[in-house]
């Protein structure tokens, strides 16, 4: 392998190579014209960075001093000048070279010829000639000229403003244009000595569009509309310089487009071709900077495919896949590794609000290609079409904490499994800073002991949690009105609010007030709660009092047996549960309070019992509670399929029960009482004819104390049976 190389760069191409380069820990010295080129590009103890324009003399010097094994020129198409001096320099240096040759959008002319054929001496004519991307037509206003120097010619005969692309070295050309300071709106990179330039020549105010890519079509058009422009000059500089976003934009905005054309095609190599000849140690090179097996290498379907000489394939392209938590959007919130591994990526995506954060629109510049998506499959299938070896995927706050990373990480596992034996690909994950921790650190408090809620796309037991706990951390989606009022019909309108909207950002609000004073304040903004109860009470999970519960005329279970009920149900927090014949709702409120993250469906005919069952669920903060009115097992058939069913009273519809709980094609545990022998007996039967696994009863006989005068006699209540198993068929 290659151990040394000087590379020209300042493109993706170039910095591609140089990813390669510090990826195989090849030593290399890259030279970029601009301090933004430099910034694109990895750093690395085998990389030596060299920033500045570079005439013959200077190359010749550099090439002199540092000696490599092979000269890779990566510049732009239109760097003429600079492919000249470089190879000039490697020819007297005797060095061997490379070029490196980017692909150009696809065009059809509709059977017009060029604007001037090489030669002549008149000035060009304007044709109509159609441009085509990807198959579809981009603009019918479109000219094409040799050089600068034509094109001027060409917009000499033009009339209205002009919106003028191609960077500040090509301005020079253009001042000879009547109402130069007037016509002409200059886009460039918002660098101090292209600004100075610009002034240089005449151009002042918004005249002077200093803007960094990569530009969107709608950017494009909306620049076009904004400068009033009727003319758009820009280069042929292909998908990676913005070519096809720029010919949408001119489209819709009705405004003609002249195009500089690239130099005639040079012969030369892609990068994939390059990297092969890097790893197979080198091989000799013809004057035209095109390795001599060229079509050799060329016989791979894909750059992840590439085969050498031999036929044999060689080992695969490396694809880096970061997921990165940006904070709360504000740079400052920004960790310097998210920074440092966004400033690498040649592939960025981000739903809008992250991409915003960033500073980032959709479209490629600059080597750069954004993309306005969070779908893992979307992400996935970009990131295998473009072959990208550095992408970002940008998520809110944490990456670890309310994100969509682990879903994304799904897919990841699943493409990278997919591309073995053609890419390898490796995934990282850089975290940020969540808002739960900027927001606790603003207010100065700690919050290891919160109860934390997300309110984003589900309903949380809000009530509960923060009854049962002092501090309770919210991510809302703009519903502080509401949280405040279910607070205060709650009974917990003294709750203590925190309110955190656009956290870290220029608009960031705090506010602080009682729940029960709640009053809309400002636009509304993604916002957090802290919630502080200093009142709060943490409710037992099983063995609440009787005397807790509202409960009418109607039967309730006994906190001993309720105890036992749970205990053999084994719910998690967030199951599916139901209650079959709820009764006063005692059992389900247990229930709704061990599935905190779940849902309990209360079952009960009697409407005494159903308003029971609304107002215990309300008295002990119970959201997840449903009172379902009716008589099972019909009511059963519309409800999701449980997890676990407490079967409490069955009004000799047990086996029916059963069967209907059996349809539901899931495992479940289940658990039933009994008072009478004769329902005993009905539910061992069904016991064996269901053929419940792990199956077991017991008798529970409670025997309390009763005051009698100043003495204390015991009294039995009646004894009940429970009997459980797994339904599992």
């Amino acid at each position: 392998m290659i151990q040394k190389v000087m590379l020209f760069a300042g493109t993706t191409e170039g910095r591609l190579l140089c990813e390669f380069l510090s990826e195989k820990n090849i030593t290399a010295c890259v030279c970029v014209t601009t301090s933004y080129g430099e910034q694109l590009l990895p750093s690395g103890e085998n990389m030596e960075i060299c920033t500045g324009a570079l005439d013959r003399a200077q190359m010749e010097e550099k090439l002199s001093s540092f000696r490599p094994q092979l000269v890779i020129d990566a510049t732009h198409p239109y760097a003429r000048l600079a492919t000249e001096n470089i190879r000039a320099a490697c020819g007297f240096l005797n060095l061997p070279y490379i070029r490196v040759v980017r692909e150009s959008c696809g065009e059809e002319k509709n059977g017009a010829e060029t604007a001037v054929a090489a030669g002549e001496t008149a000035g060009p004519e304007i044709t109509d000639i159609t441009h085509k991307i990807g198959g579809q037509e981009e603009s019918r206003l479109l000219t094409e000229a040799d050089s600068m120097e034509e094109a001027a010619k060409l917009l000499e005969k033009m009339e209205g403003n002009i919106l003028v692309t191609t960077g500040s070295k090509e301005l020079e050309a253009l001042r000879g244009l009547p109402g130069f300071s007037k016509r002409i709106f200059a886009r460039i990179l918002p660098q101090p000595e292209m600004v100075q330039k610009c002034m240089e020549m005449g151009l002042s105010g918004r005249h002077i569009i200093c803007m960094q890519g990569p530009f969107s079509e709608e950017m494009n058009y909306a620049m076009l509309r904004e400068t009033n422009a009727r003319i758009l000059l820009t280069k042929e500089s292909g998908a990676a310089g913005g070519f096809p976003e720029k010919l949408r934009g001119a489209k819709r905005a009705g405004a003609a487009v002249v195009v500089v054309k690239r130099p005639v095609e040079e012969e030369g190599c892609s990068v994939e071709e390059v990297k092969v000849l890097l790893q197979n140690g080198g091989q000799d090179t013809g004057s035209d900077g095109r390795p001599d097996n060229s079509q050799a290498l060329l016989s791979g379907n894909t750059p992840a495919a590439v085969q050498n000489g031999g036929g044999n394939t060689v080992s695969c392209l490396r694809q880096n896949i970061s997921i990165l938590g940006i904070g709360m959007g504000s740079a400052d919130s920004m960790t310097e590794g998210v920074k440092k591994l966004l400033s690498r990526a040649g592939l960025v995506a981000g739903a809008g609000r992250m991409l915003d954060a960033c500073g980032l629109t959709e479209g490629t510049a600059d080597g750069r290609r954004v993309l306005c998506a969070w779908e893992p499959d979307i992400i996935c299938r970009t990131i295998e079409e473009s072959g990208e070896a550095q992408t970002a995927v940008l998520m809110s706050g944490d990456s670890g904490f309310y994100s969509g990373t682990k879903k994304l990480l799904q897919a990841l596992e699943a493409y990278r499994e997919q591309m073995k034996g053609r890419r390898e690909v490796t995934i990282h994950v850089e975290p940020g800073i969540s808002s739960l921790s900027y927001f606790a650190s603003r207010l100065q408090i700690s919050w290891e002991d919160a109860k934390i809620l997300s309110c984003h796309g589900k309903e949380e037991n809000l009530l509960a949690a923060v009854a049962g706990h002092r501090k309770t951390f919210v991510l809302t989606e703009g519903q502080t009105g509401e949280i405040c009022a279910e607070l205060t019909a709650g009974g917990l309108g003294d709750t203590l609010v925190y309110e955190g909207t656009n956290l870290s950002g220029p608009g960031e609000r705090i506010r602080k007030y009682p729940a029960r004073e709640y009053r809309r304040e400002g636009k509304d903004g993604l916002t957090v709660l802290f919630l502080i109860n200093d009142r709060y009470d943490r409710f037992p999970v099983t063995g609440i009092p009787e005397e807790s519960f509202l409960r009418g005329r109607v039967p309730m279970t006994k906190s001993e047996v309720r105890s036992v009920i749970l205990s053999k149900l084994s719910v998690k927090e967030e199951d599916i549960v139901y209650d079959c014949g709820a009764g006063t709702g005692s059992v389900s409120v247990e229930l709704a309070l061990a599935a905190g993250k779940g849902r309990v469906y209360a079952v009960e005919c009697d409407p005494e019992g159903i308003e029971l069952i609304r107002r215990n669920g309300e008295k002990f903060g119970c959201r997840n509670l449903t009172a379902v009115e009716g008589m099972a097992p019909q009511v059963l058939e519309g409800l999701p399929a449980p997890d676990a069913v407490f079967i409490g009273g069955t009004k000799g519809r047990l086996s029916g029960i059963l069967e209907a709980l059996r349809q539901k094609k899931k495992p479940m545990r289940i658990c039933l009482s009994a008072v009478t022998l004769e329902t005993v007996s009905e539910a061992l039967g069904c016991v064996e004819s269901f053929r419940l696994q792990n199956a077991g009863a017991c008798q529970i006989a409670v025997t309390g104390l009763q005051p009698i005068g100043g003495l204390h006699m015991l009294k039995a209540q009646n004894p009940i049976f429970l009997i459980w198993g797994d339904l599992t068929e």
